[in-house]
């Protein structure tokens, strides 16, 4: 009996001891396993990070290309608003100038000016100094002649402002008889010199008077090239523009200006022509610088 007792404890024992090396053979696989997916998991990553860097990179090259597109936006608008102005310009009629002359006449100068004019069929207004007209008597009919507009720029060229009223009323005579008496027609209109004038002279010189809107700047430049660029870069439609036939350099802008602007549709008038064609009355004591379209 007692051997057949200690043969199932051993038996049992032996049960147990196997239980426990086949408990621990499997331990090491679990461990195994477990490594293997921290690599799997690693190389997961690693693919992700790649991925989304190439996507980086396509977005980045993208955005570039989106910020060159505008660019040529505003330029065709640009160009469409210029096309609009330049249509609107011609469709009311012809675009019309006056070219005026100050301190003149000058023998020489003048007459080139004259040549100019005359070979485009161009008019021009030109504000005389009474006391240069005897020296220049046929400069002065040869203005008149060729149907150009003559108005006074006073006697001496003084600031009517800083006179009193019977000295500017005595420049305003003289020069108005020098001129007529070459003429044979009244001067109907004046340009201030300096452009000085305030309420005195405005109530007691009885003559319109004539100021401008561009600025040839020639008696300060006194170069071709500038005063030509001063001209073209500020004309407009109904323009008076400012010159002084005095300067050789003033003649040979002149020679430029008068058919580049005919090419741009600028006819050239006379002041009074002007003021008439865009509905103008002229009146004693008022002063005109333009006349644009209305």
């Amino acid at each position: 009996m007692n051997q057949l007792i200690s043969k199932r404890a051993l038996s049992i024992v032996l049960c147990m001891c196997f239980l426990i090396l086949s408990g621990c053979g499997q331990t090491k696989p679990v461990d195994t396993l477990t490594q293997e997916d921290g690599s799997t998991s690693s190389t997961t990553q690693s693919t992700t990070e790649s991925t989304t860097e190439t996507t980086v990179t396509t977005t980045s090259t993208t955005t570039t290309t989106t910020k060159t597109e505008p660019t040529t936006e505003p330029e065709t608008q640009e160009s469409e608003s210029e096309a609009s102005t330049k249509k609107t310009e011609t469709s009311n009629g012809p675009k019309l100038i006056a070219l005026t002359f100050d301190d003149g006449p000058h023998s020489a100068v003048t007459s080139r000016i004259l040549d100019t004019l005359e070979k485009h069929g161009a008019k021009a207004t030109f504000f005389i100094v009474g006391n240069r007209v005897d020296s220049c008597k046929n400069v002065v009919k040869r203005v008149h002649n060729i149907g150009c507009e003559i108005g006074s720029h006073t006697w001496s060229h003084k600031n009517l402002s800083k006179l009193t009223v019977s000295q500017m009323q005595e420049e305003m005579k003289k020069s108005a008889d020098a001129i007529s008496a070459v003429t044979g027609v009244p001067v109907k209109i004046m340009r201030p010199p300096e452009g000085g004038y305030n309420d005195t002279v405005k109530k007691n010189i009885q003559y319109p008077m004539i100021m401008w809107s561009v600025d040839s700047n020639d008696w300060k430049y006194r170069d071709a090239k500038k005063d030509y660029d001063a001209v073209m870069n500020t004309v407009f439609d109904g323009a008076i523009i400012l010159m002084h036939d005095l300067y050789p350099a003033t003649a040979e802008a002149v020679e430029k200006l008068i058919p580049d602007l005919m090419a741009k549709g600028y006819k050239f008038v006379t002041v009074s022509e002007l003021m008439e064609a865009r509905g103008y009355t002229l009146q004693n004591g008022k002063t005109y610088s333009q006349a644009r379209p209305k």
